[in-house]
């Protein structure tokens, strides 16, 4: 498919008067002097095209709905609804209202009046070109400002068909890859491959902002299983069809280890030299000082990480930098935006890069509205649900280490006997204990700082788990490599590379975020 030239997704004509609507209830919720009013609204269309060895299938799904909200100086009211005509909006503002109305009668703290930003101020802020690119010259409070993802190729474009005659090549090449690395047909007992696409239109309104934005989610995944041995390829991002390309020899790392995986052996328990691919980097960062640094964790006293920004300690060495960013429009070299990047969060805070932890020493939290003024820290874009039906926490976005200055070539000396670690399976993190738990679907071995292509599995054939002390981890460090590790000229890409991933908090409320950094070499790591 040859690209075509770049345009950017649209705000939905079929909403405009829904918009409308919307944008008369901050005024109607702001009853009593001294409220803040605002509305939330969004809508997700996703379809997913899956085609295995033996069947193909389609599914699609629509959510959609409205959130209103009311801050009396105190607390935050929120009232959500997904009939959406005008005449339930207005009563579904009329019970918010009261709602508030009685908590106040019963309430006798001093309340605090919540000053609203006006584009003045939104402007003030350190901002992507890409967002500052979107907004108007003489933006007023009643401007309706569209952000829209870019794209080259549109996905909600071609049909099904298109679709799974393409996913059906992605079959077929990885049965020819298998081949030619020795795996006989029979023993290839599972391909699978997956397509996703999301038109997700978020839009927030209050007295001086009135901010949509349309952003095109696309995913790939490709599966290949052996018996019980299974590998995995992931490609996606924010964009175009563009974004989720993948070639032959893409596929052929995923199959050779498919292949060295029928023969791994056991990893004896212990502590090792390992060097850390952009994923598992991620997992990483996400695990460490992503979840214990979310604002309303911290609010709760359910985090180290607050005790610690406040004192000052270091909890890592000179390499232990992470950040959080919601405004990755271009992922390291990809050619999409990362996975957990939007121009606002879902209480209209505009997208910022933001430090979580600089050279060992942590920094304010991610926050969303409430926690912010819990805290008294600056307010992040970092205020995310899992759908208009459920509870706004503060959550990550894309978590990344900071990159360095070697070449993946010049890592891979310096491991001398240990291991490559490139493969996640997910992870667990304790905010309150700092203790950190990291999946690895598996590890390849590196003898004298060469790769030898032998693969192992954990000491009981399935996962390795690494565990340890957070800051222990941090501080075991050595190095990091480059944004583009495979070559020796400087930098071109700005930030590292994001994964396709996703979040949950408290077991539950799972969101999209995205999580990556540079190769990372860390010594003294506990595997077992």
């Amino acid at each position: 498919m040859g690209l075509t030239q770049q345009s950017r997704a649209l705000f939905p004509s079929d909403l405009l008067g829904l918009r409308e609507t919307l944008a008369t209830l901050p005024r109607l919720l702001e009853e009593e002097q001294g409220w803040y009013g605002s509305v939330y609204f969004e809508r997700k269309t996703s379809r997913v095209l899956a085609a295995n060895l033996k069947n193909t299938q389609i599914s699609d799904s629509t959510t959609m709905g409205a959130v209103l909200r009311v801050f009396n100086g105190e607390t935050l009211f929120e009232q959500a609804t997904d009939e959406l005509s005008s005449d339930n909006l207005k009563t579904q503002a009329k019970v918010l209202i009261a709602r508030v109305r009685e908590a106040d009668a019963l309430s006798k703290k001093i309340k605090t009046s919540y000053r609203t930003p006006n584009w003045q101020a939104r402007l003030a802020l350190k901002l992507d070109p890409e967002i500052l690119s979107q907004i108007p010259k003489q933006v007023t409070a009643t401007t309706p400002v569209h952000f829209g993802i870019a794209f080259q190729n549109d996905p909600r474009t071609p049909s099904p068909s298109e679709t799974f005659d393409r996913l059906k090549k992605i079959l077929e090449e990885c049965k020819e890859v298998a081949k030619e690395v020795g795996i006989d047909s029979t023993d290839l007992t599972y391909v699978l491959a997956r397509q996703t696409v999301a038109e997700e239109v978020g839009l927030f309104i209050d007295r001086e902002t009135n901010m949509s934005q349309t952003l095109l989610r696309v995913a790939l995944v490709a599966i290949t299983m052996s018996g019980a041995e299974r590998t995995v390829s992931k490609k996606g991002g924010l964009g175009g069809l563009e974004a989720i390309q993948i070639s032959k020899d893409e596929l052929r790392p995923q199959i050779k280890d498919l292949q060295a995986l029928r023969g791994a052996q056991r990893l004896v328990p212990g502590r090792y030299r390992v060097l850390f691919g952009p994923v598992t980097t991620g997992v990483i960062a996400h695990e460490a000082f992503g979840h214990s640094q979310e604002g309303d964790t911290c609010a709760r006293g359910r985090s180290m990480a607050w005790d610690l920004y406040k004192s000052g300690e270091k909890v890592g060495n000179k390499n232990a930098t992470i950040l959080n960013n919601p405004a990755i429009f271009a992922n390291a070299t990809e050619p999409c935006a990362a996975w957990g990047s939007y121009y606002f969060d879902e209480e209209g805070w505009l997208a910022q890069e933001q430090l979580l932890l600089d050279q060992g020493v942590l920094c304010s939290p991610m926050t969303n509205f409430t926690s912010a003024l819990q805290l008294g820290v600056p307010r992040t874009a970092n205020g995310k649900r899992e759908s208009w039906a459920n509870g706004v926490y503060a959550r990550q976005t894309n978590t990344y280490f900071s990159a360095g200055d070697k070449t993946l070539k010049q890592l891979i000396e310096d491991v001398g006997d240990g291991y490559l670690a490139f493969h996640p399976a997910g992870g667990m993190e304790d905010p309150k204990g700092m203790g950190i738990q990291v999946g690895l679907a598996y590890l390849e071995e590196v003898k004298g700082g060469k790769r030898t292509g032998r693969l192992f599995k954990g000491p009981a054939g399935g996962e390795i788990q690494m565990t340890g002390y957070t800051p222990d981890i941090l501080n075991s460090i050595v190095a990091k490599s480059k944004i583009e590790a495979d070559q020796d000229a400087p930098d071109r890409a700005t930030h590292p590379f994001n994964d396709v991933g996703g979040c949950g908090k408290y077991h539950k409320e799972l969101v999209q975020a995205g999580c990556g950094g540079p190769y990372m070499l860390i010594e003294n790591v506990v595997l077992g």
